[in-house]
C-alpha cells in the first residue's frame, strides 16, 4: 500500500514557503538553537505561526500539543522530510509483547515521520477518552540538552484521527533522555497494567485485527523498535519518490517491508 497523505501535508506544509524559513532565519539572527524546543518557541515568528494554529479559547494543554506539533513539523522539515511508511507485516511483528533487539545501539535520523497502516493502531489522548486510529508518530532524536555526551534526548508525538475532511487531529506527546547502549529493556517488553503489551482493547476489535497502544512505555518501545528493524534491515527499505495513487503522499518516502 501507498504512503497516505501526511498530517505534515495537511496541516504544515504551507508553513514551508514563509514561515519556516521566517523562524530558521530569526534563529540565526538571536542566535537561537532552533532545534532546541524551548529555544524554538520563544522565537517570535514561532509564537505568532502557534498562534495562527491554535484557536483563541484553546485550553493550555491544546496549546502545548500544538506548539510540539509545530516544533516537530519544523525538524522534519528542516531535516529533509524523511518519511517512512511500515507495511502491515513489520507493523505486526513490532507490536509483538516482547521483542529482542540484542545488542544494537540506538540510532536514528535527527527527525522523521514513522507512518503505520490504516486504522491497525489505535490509541487515545486520555483514559476517559475514545480510541482513535493512530496515522504515525513524529520523532526527534537529538543530543540531550544538559549534555551533548550524555545520551540521546527522545521526543515523539502520536497523531490521532487524522482526515482529509477533520479540521483537526488528536495529539498526545512523549518525551525522555535515552542512553543509546542501554535501550533493549526499554523495548523489549513494553509495561501494561494487568494486560499484555499492544492487546486489543476496543470491543469487537479483536476480528479487525486491532492493537491499541494504552501506555507510553508502549509508544516508546514502539518509536525504540521501529528505529532498530530500520537501522537493521537495509534491505527491506524501498525508496519511493513517485506514487500515483489517489490519496498519496506526494513526499518521497521509504516503504518499509
Amino acid at each position: 500500500m501507498p504512503a497516505r497523505l501526511t498530517p505534515y501535508e495537511l496541516i504544515l506544509e504551507p508553513l514551508e514557503s514563509e514561515d519556516f524559513p521566517a523562524i530558521r532565519a530569526e534563529g540565526e539572527q538571536r542566535g537561537s538553537d532552533v532545534h532546541r524546543r524551548d529555544q524554538f518557541l520563544l522565537l517570535g515568528h514561532a509564537g505568532a505561526t502557534l498562534d495562527q494554529m491554535v484557536a483563541e479559547d484553546a485550553d493550555p494543554e491544546s496549546l502545548d500539543e500544538y506548539g510540539e506539533l509545530l516544533y516537530q513539523g519544523f525538524e522534519f522539515w528542516s531535516y529533509g522530510r524523511r518519511l517512512y511508511s511500515f507495511t502491515d507485516a513489520v507493523t505486526a511483528a513490532l507490536t509483538e509483547p516482547y521483542y529482542d533487539i540484542g545488542e544494537w545501539i540506538f540510532a536514528a535520523p535527527p527527525a522523521s515521520y514513522l507512518q503505520f497502516p490504516y486504522q491497525k493502531l489505535w490509541a487515545r489522548v486520555a483514559a476517559d477518552a475514545p480510541y482513535e486510529p493512530l496515522d504515525g508518530v513524529f520523532v526527534v532524536a537529538a543530543d540531550t540538552e544538559n549534555r551533548a555526551d550524555s545520551g540521546v534526548h527522545l521526543r515523539a508525538q502520536m497523531v490521532l484521527g487524522l482526515r482529509p475532511d477533520r479540521p483537526g487531529v488528536s495529539l498526545v506527546s512523549y518525551r525522555d533522555d535515552l542512553d543509546p547502549l542501554r535501550v533493549a529493556t526499554r523495548a523489549a517488553r513494553p509495561w501494561r497494567a494487568e494486560d499484555v503489551p499492544y492487546a486489543n482493547a476496543i470491543p469487537g476489535g479483536e476480528r479487525m485485527g486491532y492493537r491499541t497502544l494504552a501506555t507510553t512505555s508502549e509508544l516508546e518501545a514502539l518509536v525504540i523498535r521501529a528505529f532498530h528493524y530500520l537501522d537493521t534491515h537495509p534491505d527491506r527499505l524501498e525508496r519511493v519518490t513517485d506514487d500515483p495513487s489517489k490519496d498519496a503522499t506526494h513526499l518521497p518516502y521509504v516503504r518499509v517491508r
